[in-house]
């Protein structure tokens, strides 16, 4: 028989997330779980997970089995514990603002008639105490605390403790589904219903199997690319005159183009300067043209103004702009033909408005000016050639570059080309006789070797099907007594029939050989349009509801059956999560018929504070009237309160003061029978 751990107390000093309150001495959370029900009510944020996370790491210490949490089959995975990474052990020191460099979680349970205490630091999760009824047992992980851990539980490896607690004491998040999961169930069903011995042998045989498999598997690999070396090599014997002078063509061919590359790159180098020295002169004739016609545009301008009386300052601005621009401030149109009519006039020393010819009046003969425009334009059509003759050589020079650039990337890509067959030839030529003579040699021992493999693995494999068969049947007496536990408990919460049988799963250990038939149970269930009794293979199968409290049933039948003295700890972490209104009634029934007090189980459930039933119905069901508030732990007044708490306060509490007033109120006596 299993002994399931009893949870007797857990105290956790100076960690911040649990301070306590004034009336909490010592300061931090004090919980002593009594037989029967404990629950434990809080909101987002104050520490419902953190706090039976710690419970579990207590009592695994910084250990754990890689990839436990993920969906791969149990019986393909090395169950064989691993320290954790150093990021893991500080996940408690994370959520507060010390590092929880002071804290220790104390949990005492007892496991049969015998008292154990384990304390951790909860900074790394160091072992800080160890006590066995009384008496210091030291602190070394393995060689102390795994070790009579081990004896004390019944089962023979750290491995098989990690997963009683991860699949039957603890229901988190990311539980398996154990009644829709075979390889879980085979492990399980191992270690709780075989003799240590027994479940030892079953597991190294498994892990036996599972690592010839692999090493067959991999050495299988190597001896195919093994093979298709040689056949290569035996190739490049018959093909190798002929490669050696197609390699001796391309390498005479490859020379010539490496020597005409060194001549471009040389030339390219010349090119380059001299294209640079083309745009930099290019450069200087587009500035000196830009400077010249600005010059000239200042002289127009001059000569608008000296045409005009001097109150006709936005005339004048109004014809420069439109001078300048060919834009009509006035009406906003572009009118490049008028803008060349002014310039013409300008020049024929005309006035810029009407066209009248200025030679008439001497008051607005403007001949300074003009002068000055007339040069101006000279200027600029001095420039003129320089710039054409500057862009010409800047063309020429960048198309003789551009020429050369391209056959420089043409003959590269060549010589790549050319390199690339190369060495592909190189890897065709034979290797020496003496090589090839040792290639297969060596084949020749791995072939013999992996024949030998082959015969140990199948000769392991009916070995292992024929004990696990054998096993099968010790297992199969058991299962009556589990189905009987199963239906007292599906039926107080499931209104459809829900029937458990026993159904050998057919599954192969590794990824060949023949399938072995492993011990498991599936499920058979009725529905809104399957009248009779349906097999159900995958949780999804039934509603949530129904697949949380399935699962659940069959962990406390298991732990029933398995269970010396059929008692032990369940922890359900936020059960409300997944029920409606209706069935909230029926869940806390199944819950309160495992934690009856006269039992001796420890229910432990975690709960945010919620305006529903599932609360007040626990804690009724659960405990006499007088009794009710001391199976309650009230986060609110222990643990450090959340941002939303202290500024909802006054909600929380009229919520909190509600359920309690349901908790607290007598039983209305039931009116059945009466009109």
């Amino acid at each position: 028989m299993i002994n399931f751990p009893i949870f007797e107390q857990l105290q956790v000093s100076d960690y911040g997330l649990f301070p306590g309150n004034d009336s909490t001495r010592p300061p931090g959370l004090h919980i002593d779980f009594g037989p029967g029900l404990k629950l434990i009510v809080g909101a987002n944020g104050l520490g419902k997970t953190t706090l039976i996370t710690m419970m579990y790491r207590v009592l695994t210490g910084p250990f754990d089995i890689p990839g436990l949490s993920g969906r791969s089959e149990l019986g393909n995975v090395s169950l064989e514990p691993r320290r954790i990474s150093t990021a893991e052990r500080k996940m408690f020191a994370d959520r507060v603002e010390d590092g929880a460099s002071n804290a220790v979680a104390q949990l005492t349970l007892r496991l049969a008639e015998t008292s154990v205490v384990i304390a951790r630091n909860l900074s790394n999760l160091e072992l800080v105490k160890f006590e066995i009824d009384g008496k210091d047992c030291g602190t070394d992980e393995t060689l102390s605390f795994q070790q009579h851990m081990l004896e004390l539980v019944g089962v023979w490896s750290f491995g098989d403790w990690i997963l009683l607690l991860r699949h039957m004491v603890f229901y988190f998040e990311d539980r398996r589904s154990l009644v829709w999961d075979a390889s879980a169930q085979r492990q399980l069903l191992r270690f709780l219903f075989l003799p240590a011995n027994i479940a030892k042998q079953w597991t190294e045989d498994e892990r036996a199997i599972l690592e010839l498999d692999s090493s067959t598997r991999n050495l299988q690999f190597a001896i195919g690319r093994e093979e298709a070396e040689l056949t290569g090599a035996e190739a490049k014997v018959k093909e190798g005159a002929d490669v050696r002078q197609e390699m001796k063509a391309l390498q005479k061919l490859q020379q010539i183009d490496t020597d005409r590359l060194e001549e471009l790159n040389d030339s390219i180098s010349e090119h380059e300067s001299r294209r640079e020295q083309a745009r930099l002169r290019h450069a200087k004739a587009e500035q000196e043209r830009e400077t010249r016609y600005r010059e000239l545009e200042r002289a127009k301008l001059t000569a608008i103004e000296a045409r005009f009386p001097k109150t006709s300052d936005t005339a004048r601005y109004i014809v420069a702009q439109l001078l300048s621009e060919a834009d009509c401030l006035v009406c906003g149109s572009h009118v490049p033909t008028l803008a060349e009519t002014y310039e013409k006039r300008i020049h024929s020393q005309s006035c810029v408005i009407c066209g009248s010819k200025m030679a008439d009046r001497p008051e607005l003969a403007t001949t300074t000016a003009d002068r000055r425009v007339n040069k101006a334009a000279a200027s600029v059509r001095a420039i003129e050639p320089e710039l054409l003759h500057s862009r010409q050589q800047l063309d020429q020079e960048e198309g003789d570059y551009n020429r050369l650039v391209d056959e420089v990337t043409q003959l590269r890509a060549s010589i790549a080309q050319r390199s690339s067959r190369i060495d592909a030839l190189v890897r065709r030529l034979p290797p020496g006789e003496t090589e090839l003579h040792r290639q297969r040699e060596e084949m020749a021992a791995m072939r013999s070797r992996l024949a030998s493999m082959r015969q140990r693995l199948t000769r392991k494999r009916n070995e292992f099907s024929a004990f696990v068969d054998g096993e099968s049947r010790r297992l199969v007496r058991r299962s009556g007594a589990i189905k009987a536990s199963f239906d007292r408990y599906a039926e107080g919460f499931l209104l459809e029939q829900c029937t458990l049988y026993w159904s050998p799963h057919r599954a192969r250990l590794g990824q060949s050989g023949d399938f072995i038939d492993f011990p498991a149970f599936e499920l058979e269930m009725t529905g809104a349009n399957f009248p009779s009794a349906m097999r159900r293979t995958g949780p999804e199968q039934v509603s949530e509801s129904q697949r949380e409290f399935i699962d659940l049933a069959f962990r406390m039948s298991l732990m029933e059956v398995a269970g010396a003295n059929s008692v032990g700890t369940l922890v359900i972490d936020a059960p409300e999560s997944s029920l409606d209104a209706v069935f909230v009634t029926r869940a806390a029934t199944v819950l309160s018929r495992f934690a009856k007090p006269d039992r001796g189980n420890r229910l432990i459930v975690t709960s945010n504070l919620v305006e529903g039933d599932l609360i007040p119905e626990l804690l009724i069901m659960s405990a006499k009237p007088d009794k009710r508030l001391s199976h309650l732990v009230d986060l609110f007044k222990i643990a450090e309160p959340t941002a939303a708490i202290r500024k909802l306060k006054d909600e929380y509490r009229a919520v909190f003061s509600a359920l309690l007033r349901k908790v607290t109120k007598p039983k209305r006596k039931s009116k059945r029978g009466k009109k």
